[in-house]
């Protein structure tokens, strides 16, 4: 096409050649004709090769745009309609690129009227191309107030220096829906510099931002929700922890945890689970929580800060700290509760062994009065034949059978003693002779158990102002627990009892060679319900009552003991008061001649009865038997009565019944009663004695005290009318 106008211009320089020497006109306007064809034809084939369809300001026909203006037929040509098909194929073509692409593509004016929208977008905005190209339709018209602001301010930075930028911004889409769209602007701008449209590239980023949005708000409510946790940790006065399950690991902990078990946030490894006493007990529970997801009141020992050893319940959730599997504990010290049942334990144990001592003293009140009636008889008969047997041998074997009964004697008196339920008696006592009898009454017991006993008891001994029956209590216990400690060590078995008097007190020494004790042990040994015995063993009381006895004898008791070498009591007892020591120098005398008297025995046993009544009238007394108090009711109506004695257990009508008939049928005979017993253990027994000053002698009887008793009986009744 560029060819016809360059044939003409040829022709025109031709003409002018050959018309020069003419003058004519003609190939002069030749040449002007080719030569603007020829600049036609080149601007023509510039657009269509190098033309760009964004500089385009005005809208295609494929827009629904009419052409601009029109061109006569002899004017377009051939050459311009294929100008316009190349302008057109470019067109599409850039056409089809934009409408394959996901990303939203438009034109705008800086008013925000489109010119050109892609299908990405049309779909986004769920409006036609034609609604959107509309002139009623204004981008600016569907930003939130904050956001058109935002976008207006963004097209004033843009500059032909700096043509490009992006942006984010809230699109109120149609249905009330908000999108998050980011924009790639560029700038377009006239000759003078004016913005004179933008060409954007977007994409829909709402899910993006909506997911940083709900992190930012969970990291929100996790500061929020951590804050309230810490503060309700930090207000409970319970230690808390959070450890990690996939390796030993304080995540956190409140401040009672760092005060009371010393542990700190970063703390890993062994020194993460230091507080625990047990290794295997924390696995436990790790076991429990992974496979119930929570553990309550779980039972384990710990350590405080300040190494002392205490009984926890632990409560534990599983939940997650910092994306981690963790532990949520909180520790709740019941040290002083299980204290607490410890003692109510022991005190329980205690009151069955106080229990069972009241139902042995029962038991030993029917078994005394049992046996003191036979071992009266025995005593009873043994001592007259002694007293009134020519024989010789006859006279050693009675002193054998006293001896033996004396010792049967000793030993039911020493089980009342320690069943007996009354306040003290103080009185002159011969320490020598409690160790003989503790020593009688274990006798069985150490000789079974193969251990040696040795005595080394001084003679002369003061007497102690005491009360008999607990300081012998003392002496068997010693005994007793000293025979215990024994069986754990191989023969030889030794027990040593030592007793000496100097400066005005009597020293006690019961010595073993038993295993001892450890340091730990023998400073708790005189403890209340402190015992290493096993359950059922031994109540933790025997040291400690052994400790009051003494005491409140105004004397002291030590213990010497190291492991392995035995143990040493060492008892001091102040020895007892002048006038009191001298009343037992006349208990071998044999007592004054009587005179004679009239006096009635009641006694439902009638060996008792008989062996009483033989004694007395040895002495010239006339003696009559009742044998039950109705008979010696009867009796005294008619006969009269110097003294009247009366066993205190009687079938029927007892001894204090007897007392109070005899008030009403002969008051003045029942001052003149005289009570045997052999059995004080009863609480009513105690109180009638106390009430009515009764005297009262136990058995089994000893004929000389009995006899001497009677002497001063009747002697003190002297002139007395029945």
């Amino acid at each position: 096409m560029a060819a016809l106008p360059l044939v003409l211009l040829v022709a025109g320089l031709g003409l002018h050649q050959f018309h020069s020497r003419q003058a004519s006109l003609v190939p002069y306007a030749i040449i002007l004709a080719g030569l603007l064809a020829f600049l036609f034809a080149t601007h023509r084939i510039f657009l269509r090769e190098f033309g760009r369809p964004g500089l385009c300001h005005e809208r295609s026909p494929g827009d629904g745009a009419q052409p601009t203006g029109k061109v006569s037929g002899i004017a377009e040509g051939a050459e311009q309609r294929q100008a316009r098909e190349a302008l057109e194929a470019s067109e599409q073509r850039y056409r089809s690129v934009v409408e394959l692409q996901t990303e939203f593509v438009v034109r705008m004016s800086p008013d925000g009227y489109l010119t050109f929208v892609n299908d990405a977008y049309c779909r986004a905005c769920r409006m036609t191309r034609e609604e959107l190209l509309s002139p009623s339709w204004c981008e600016l018209d569907v930003l939130p107030p904050d956001e058109r602001r935002r976008f207006v301010e963004h097209l004033g930075r843009l500059t032909p220096q700096a043509p490009d930028a992006s942006i984010e911004l809230v699109n109120a889409m149609p249905g009330g829906i908000s999108r998050w769209l980011a924009w790639n602007d560029h700038g377009i701008f006239d000759g003078e510099g004016r913005l004179i449209e933008v060409q954007s590239v977007g994409r829909d980023i709402s899910d993006r931002v909506f997911a940083e949005q709900a992190r930012l708000e969970a990291e929100k409510q996790s500061r929020e929700g951590d804050a309230q946790f810490r503060a309700i940790a930090e207000g409970v006065p319970l230690p808390i922890t959070i450890s990690a399950i996939d390796g030993p690991e304080i995540l956190f902990v409140n401040e009672p945890a760092r005060k009371i078990l010393g542990v700190e946030i970063g703390q890993i490894g062994a020194e993460a689970i230091s507080t625990w006493e047990s290794r295997a007990r924390r696995d436990d529970l790790m076991r429990l929580l992974l496979r119930d997801g929570l553990v309550d009141a779980f039972e384990a020992g710990m350590t405080t800060m300040q190494g002392t050893r205490i009984d926890t319940l632990v409560s534990a959730r599983l939940i997650t700290r910092g994306g981690r599997p963790a532990m949520l504990a909180a520790v709740t010290d019941i040290t002083r509760q299980r204290e607490a049942e410890a003692e109510i334990a022991r005190q329980r144990e205690t009151l069955y062994q106080s229990e069972k001592l009241s139902a042995l003293g029962s038991l030993l009140a029917g078994v005394a009065h049992e046996l003191n009636n036979p071992l009266s008889v025995v005593i009873g008969y043994s001592s007259m034949l002694k007293e009134f047997s020519s024989d010789s041998a006859t006279v050693g074997r009675a002193d054998k059978i006293h001896a033996a009964a004396e010792r049967c004697s000793r030993i039911v008196r020493t089980f009342l003693a320690m069943a007996r339920k009354k306040p003290p008696t103080r009185g002159a006592v011969d320490i020598n002779e409690v160790v003989i009898a503790s020593l009688e009454l274990a006798a069985y017991s150490l000789r079974s158990a193969g251990i040696e006993v040795r005595t080394e008891l001084e003679d002369g001994l003061a007497n102690i102002w005491g009360d008999r029956d607990q300081l012998h209590q003392v002496i068997t216990n010693l005994a007793v627990n000293a025979q215990q400690a024994l069986l754990q060590v191989p023969h030889p078995r030794r027990l040593t009892i030592i007793t000496t008097g100097e400066d005005g007190a009597v020293e006690i020494v019961v010595a073993d060679n038993g295993p001892g004790m450890a340091e730990t042990v023998r400073a708790r040994a005189f403890e209340p319900f402190y015992t290493t015995k096993s359950a059922g063993e031994g109540t933790g009381v025997g040291l400690s009552v052994c400790h009051g006895i003494v005491t409140a004898h105004d004397g002291s008791i030590e213990l010497d003991s190291t492991e392995g070498g035995g143990a040493r009591f060492t008892i001091r007892l102040p020895s007892g008061k002048a006038e009191a020591a001298s009343a037992p120098a006349t208990a071998g005398k044999a007592p004054p001649a009587p005179s004679a008297a009239r006096i009635l025995v009641v006694d439902d046993d009638a060996d008792i009865a008989a062996m009483i009544a033989e004694l007395l009238r040895r002495d010239g007394h006339h003696v009559t038997i009742a044998d039950d108090a109705h008979a010696a009711l009867r009796a005294v109506r008619h006969e009269r009565v110097d003294l009247l004695i009366s066993d205190i257990r009687m079938p029927g009508l007892d001894g204090p019944g007897l007392y109070r008939a005899l008030e009403e049928v002969r008051p003045g005979l029942a001052s003149r009663l005289l009570f045997v017993t052999g059995d004080t253990l009863a609480p009513e027994i105690d109180r009638f004695i106390g009430e009515t000053g009764a005297p009262v002698i136990e058995k089994p009887l000893d004929p000389q005290s009995f006899r001497r008793l009677v002497t001063e009986r009747l002697g003190a009744m002297e002139g007395a009318k029945p």
